[in-house]
């Protein structure tokens, strides 16, 4: 039994540390600022922003895939290294075609990484029996992750302040490198496929057989698997309406006259929320629905977008935009949970890479949209139809918790 905890506790003591370098961004808060003093504009970010969502587009179902196929642990390997050189890139070149270049990657590699680590977790715990504790131990995970991504906007805001912008994405480069090799230490348990019926042996046999892009399509044109659409659509409207401002909060904080470092602060704060955020969505995750969390929790967002767009000082604006940050976390892990325990274990990255495949499409597309609508109208009007938008996304995950048929709490899978 002691033997067993300390397995346990080492494995989950891996899991997060992945989670620390998976989210260490020290040019997270600064990039935007960055790219300005360059000369790209505010509308030119918006495009290269939305190549790195497009290039995300283009290799979230072949990484799901790739992960499904070859192991969890490739594709975040493959993903750190293009970070890794995505950082250089940035060190190396100052012009928009090279930057191009550089934000594809950087999408790509994210793309390889993306629900590969979720993937991994829930399996691992799955093949040790501890599938309840999924929601507990990914809220600690991005609870830590948050910290990370806190912790190194703040240091990032300082190594510009303190030595130079190179400084910043060399620390981000070598970040990126350290967490490659953090990830070959972490265990892969491989499960067998899963028969639904559990006469027929030979059914795991003609799984196989038929490949993993077989059964993805299958699972996608079943009904199950048909009501998970409208909810992966609805949770990206929620995503537009978070994800680009954090982007572009930084030239309207700027507009207001605060310097980098504390900007940098700002959004250390955002995460140091969040990680609250995320340890009590490992709580709530376990008591209320789906419907219920996704339900608040835009309801609250899109309120205080309206309350952002009135411009009515710093201070409230601040507060404001770090409430706008953190709350979504625990919609983020309740939505996640409800995606784990629809699919298998066999398509798992697969099921994940679609949702994100969707997600990037909408967020790629709010990028350019978001970029020019601050350039024409300024953030009031912008984030007035961002809340609109926010609030849209309900109808999505309505359709699928109304007329999917599935249950929203937790259910124990057996490999």
């Amino acid at each position: 039994m002691v033997a067993l905890n300390f397995l346990k506790n080492k494995n989950d003591n891996l899991y997060y540390s992945l989670s620390i370098f998976m989210n260490m961004d020290v040019q997270r808060s600064l990039f935007v600022l960055y790219l300005l003093q360059l000369g790209v504009t505010q509308g030119e970010i918006g495009i290269l922003q939305s190549f790195l969502f497009f290039s995300s587009v283009a290799l979230e179902i072949p990484s799901g895939l790739l992960a499904d196929r070859y192991g969890r642990k490739v594709t975040l390997i493959l993903g750190f290294l293009g970070l890794f050189i995505s950082g250089i890139g940035f060190v190396l070149f100052s012009d928009f075609i090279p930057f191009a270049i550089i934000f594809c990657l950087f999408g790509a590699s994210i793309a390889m990484g993306s629900g590969s680590d979720r993937a991994l977790l829930y399996d691992n715990l799955l093949a040790e029996n501890r599938a309840e504790e999924y929601p507990k131990i990914l809220g600690r995970a991005r609870a830590i992750g948050a910290v990370s991504l806190g912790l190194s906007m703040l240091l990032g805001g300082v190594l510009q302040d303190t030595w130079s912008w190179n400084s910043v994405y060399i620390f981000f480069a070598v970040s990126k490198l350290v967490g490659a090799i953090v990830v070959t230490l972490i265990p892969e348990i491989r499960l067998p496929s899963v028969s639904l019926n559990a006469d027929k042996t030979s059914a795991t046999i003609d799984k196989k057989a038929e490949g993993i892009f077989t059964l993805l399509l299958n699972f996608f044109r079943s009904k199950k698997g048909a009501f998970l659409m409208p909810l992966f659509i609805g949770y990206a409207l929620f995503e537009l309406s978070t994800i680009p401002l954090f982007i572009y909060g930084q030239p309207f904080f700027s507009l207001q006259g605060l310097e980098i470092p504390i900007i940098a602060g700002i959004y250390a704060a955002v995460e140091a929320i969040s990680a609250g955020m995320f340890v009590a969505a490992g709580f709530l995750c376990t008591r209320f629905s789906l419907g219920t969390i996704a339900f608040t929790t835009t309801l609250i967002v899109t309120f205080l977008l309206f309350i952002l767009s009135l411009n009515i000082g710093i201070i409230t604006s601040v507060v404001t935009f770090l409430l706008i940050m953190s709350l979504p976390a625990v919609y983020e892990t309740s939505y996640e949970t409800y995606i784990h325990d629809n699919v298998e274990s066999r398509i798992r990255a697969s099921c994940l890479s679609v949702a994100n495949l969707i997600n990037s499409v909408i967020i790629g597309i709010s990028y350019t949209v978001f970029g020019g609508l601050l350039d024409l109208y300024g953030f009031s009007l912008t984030l007035i139809i961002v809340a609109a938008t926010c609030f849209v996304g309900l109808f999505g995950v309505g359709i699928t918790l109304v007329l999917g048929g599935q249950k929203v709490h937790l259910k124990k899978q057996h490999a």
